[in-house]
């Protein structure tokens, strides 16, 4: 008995708890952007999911026997939405088009499916169904059907959806982590590190859930305690991750100064393209961004790394600890993608790095000064252009093999 009011009561929580993010994802998030729109719109489908489960584990057959036709539908529909979710927060040119919806086909073909079947059963059936149709194939065509049908979403197309989704998702939560360093000088709050132990125990307690709904097993109040346990702890730390995460690439714009989009523009002039200079011999031209990375020759390469290090021992840019590689394209009007070629195969390095070792310059010459002793690490941090002592400190020792109190104390003595 004692297991048993716990597990009603995390029933209840866990489904109150669903709904309750999905409210403040939608209309209390730092700001409503897409990613916290499409969250709480997973949120929501979880909550209907859970809501016919635990009704019928909280005794009430009868509203899971009414709110059935939904089950089915809000199950395939969470994978893509947590993929979409993803994605949103993935990709800078992320836009919730009509091909999304591709992605809820399976959803949209078991409701057509399955709700006007399921609808066709007698009270008895549908009752029996409920209780016994997942594990078992029942008498009569209709409900035979039913059963066959909850089979085929069952051991069929949620299983595919399990192993299909979580591949893209982790596939894209690496690539974009590629990808931010070409683009960020500062990776805080941008590296999705949650997300991804976030999406192993979403898809591992999806995996159980699906071999639950297939066996006996799901009876067992134990096992239902745990899982149930891990329900309501993984969908509040997604909550409430979701909650603080930022939009990593709002107002990523690729545009000169002049506001003209730089990936249009070429260093090199060709005998189609209308070119003008920039800066000394340099010059930009408009021109189809696909075939920018093609037309740099090593002198153009070489012309792109003086003019970044120009700009920033004149201007300084990387002062600005929200530096982005967008900013510095607009500095140069050059494309950024022709910004990050030349760094990658000229330097052999990244936008994130190399903005970072002149910031690390920067705090050792401050580190080394006289005058700058009463500042704090942070200090030093703060104004060599990075915005937290954690990351200072890890940057720092990678490029110096010293902590930064070593090196001060280092140069004091000398």
């Amino acid at each position: 008995m004692y297991l048993e009011s716990i597990d009603r009561n995390l029933i209840v929580i866990a489904i109150y708890q669903l709904l309750l993010f999905s409210v403040l994802l939608f209309f209390y998030g730092y700001s409503k952007t897409t990613s916290k729109k499409i969250l709480a719109v997973f949120f929501l489908t979880a909550w209907v999911y859970y809501l016919t489960l635990g009704m019928y584990y909280l005794g009430n057959l009868q509203v899971t026997i009414l709110i059935y036709h939904l089950f089915v539908p809000a199950l395939l529909a969470i994978c893509p939405l947590f993929y979409l979710y993803v994605k949103s927060l993935t990709d800078e040119k992320f836009t919730f088009d009509n091909r999304k919806l591709l992605h809820f086909l399976p959803s949209l073909i078991f409701f057509l499916v399955n709700t006007p079947v399921f609808a066709m059963l007698s009270p008895e059936q549908s009752e029996w169904f409920i209780i016994y149709g997942f594990t078992q194939t029942g008498s009569g065509q209709i409900l035979k059907l039913v059963t066959y049908i909850s089979y085929l979403w069952n051991y069929g197309a949620f299983t595919i959806q399990i192993v299909l989704y979580f591949y893209l998702i982790i596939k894209e939560i690496l690539q974009h982590k590629k990808k931010i360093r070409e683009v960020f000088s500062n990776l805080q709050q941008k590296k999705l590190n949650w997300l991804i132990w976030c999406t192993i125990l979403f898809f591992t307690l999806l995996a159980i859930n699906n071999t639950l709904l297939q066996t006996d097993a799901v009876d067992n109040i134990n096992i239902r305690v745990g899982y149930n346990i891990a329900m309501v702890l993984i969908t509040a730390f997604l909550g409430l991750a979701g909650l603080r995460q930022i939009d990593i690439y709002n107002k990523i714009a690729d545009t000169r100064t002049d506001g003209v989009k730089t990936g249009e523009s070429s260093i090199k002039p060709k005998s189609h393209n209308k070119c003008h200079k920039v800066a000394d011999d340099t010059l930009a031209c408009t021109h189809s961004d696909k075939y920018v990375a093609l037309m740099l020759s090593e002198a153009e390469k070489q012309k792109i790394i003086d003019l970044l290090e120009n700009i920033m021992q004149t201007k300084k840019l990387f002062l600005n600890p929200e530096l982005k590689i967008t900013d510095v394209a607009s500095e140069v009007s050059l494309p950024r993608k022709q910004i990050s070629q030349a760094m990658n195969e000229k330097l052999n390095d990244n936008f994130y790095n190399y903005v970072n070792r002149y910031r690390i310059g920067e705090a050792k010459r401050l580190l080394e000064d006289a005058e700058f002793n009463q500042f704090s690490i942070a200090g030093i941090a703060n104004q060599s252009g990075f915005n937290s002592r954690s990351s200072f400190y890890t940057a720092f020792k990678n490029e110096t093999g010293v902590t930064p109190n070593q090196f001060r104390e280092k140069a004091m003595l000398q």
